[in-house]
């Protein structure tokens, strides 16, 4: 319509579908039904001849059977708000009156759970945080260069005195107060004597053949 005075009679939207991306996630080997799925997907049968293809078909199974468990499992920052607000709960009914044994056993039921669930994000943090670092860990990014510029700072000794109190903020009169602080502290030698006789060891040969 931009180019033309026409109007188009029938407009069509063209929507192109996107896969779903499968990324597997550390932590769900931790969960108790991991290896009973594992063992599941990998036993489907395939119906196929070929190793290498047989090989394959068992990873494609075992993909999508992950896949369809992972979707349907809850967000775990999600669970660990939700143990911690139960836990919240109860400790401030534990400062009113004491709790029953159910609810001590409820209690701590869901510390293990939490606890569980914490080592759980643990691992999630440590796999992206990792992810994160091969991909921007190079890049010239804001937090790239505050971390390098914090680093010259502590590295930097921008002022040093001598042992008689006067301070020197040059590169080359710190250079000589350090080089002077070591000599000192390692100390000179004094030549003896020469143990090897250098005569007798370095003579002069006349046939060159």
């Amino acid at each position: 319509m931009e180019t033309s005075n026409h109007v188009p009679l029938v407009s069509i939207a063209i929507d192109i579908p996107k896969g779903a991306v499968f990324r597997f996630e550390n932590y769900l080997m931790a969960h108790e039904n991991f290896m009973e799925l594992v063992q599941h997907g990998w036993s489907i049968p395939t119906h196929q001849t070929d190793m290498a293809k047989r090989l394959t078909s068992k990873f494609k199974n075992l993909r999508r059977v992950v896949k369809a468990w992972q979707s349907h499992l809850s967000n775990l920052k999600e669970n660990i708000r939700n143990v911690k607000l139960i836990l919240q709960f109860l400790c401030m009914i534990e400062e009113f009156r004491d709790l029953t044994l159910m609810e001590r056993n409820f209690k701590a039921v869901l510390e293990d759970k939490l606890l569980f669930l914490l080592r759980q994000q643990k691992i999630y943090r440590k796999q992206h945080c990792y992810i994160r670092w091969v991909k921007e860990g190079d890049v010239g990014t804001n937090f790239f260069h505050a971390h390098a510029t914090i680093k010259h700072r502590r590295n930097l000794i921008t002022c040093l005195e001598d042992s008689d109190g006067t301070s020197h903020t040059t590169h080359q009169s710190k250079a000589i107060i350090l080089w002077e602080a070591y000599k000192d502290r390692l100390g000179t030698t004094e030549f003896n004597s020469m143990l090897l006789d250098l005569s007798s060891l370095l003579q002069n040969s006349e046939d060159l053949s």
